[in-house]
């Protein structure tokens, strides 16, 4: 909550009082252009990439674990070879989305795949009601 207050308020400060455009940047770099104008620039942005690095390996051991329990029968253990086979064929699934058609080519895969899930949490309120 803190993170969202300090660099949201920053972000806004900069932008308002025209020290830093950072509506012209894009969502990928505008991070980086509110973190160089705080004290230890580079070591924040240095930060956030490990952060974000932290992130992603996580997520991934995440999905590869679930996954290999979803393959070997719901084993709470799934064996070190299935864990790894399910990460090697998701990297190269990104891989081959990203080569493909990009960042737009991924995104339109989520939209894609989230709209029968949206149907799911429609009917999960419903069924509230």
């Amino acid at each position: 909550m803190y993170f969202f207050a300090v660099f949201g308020g920053a972000s806004l400060y900069l932008q308002s009082n025209h020290i830093a455009k950072i509506s012209s940047f894009n969502t990928e770099t505008a991070t980086f252009a509110v973190l160089e104008h705080f004290p230890f620039g580079f070591t924040l942005s240095i930060l956030t990439i490990i952060v974000v690095a932290i992130f992603f390996i996580t997520s991934a051991d995440s999905a590869t674990y679930v996954l290999g329990m979803l393959t070997s029968r719901g084993s709470l253990n799934p064996t070190g070879f299935i864990k790894v086979s399910w990460g090697v064929i998701l990297a190269f699934f990104a891989i081959i989305m990203f080569y493909t058609g990009g960042m737009q080519s991924i995104q339109n895969l989520m939209i894609i795949t989230a709209l029968p899930f949206s149907l799911i949490i429609i009917l999960m309120i419903i069924s509230f009601f």
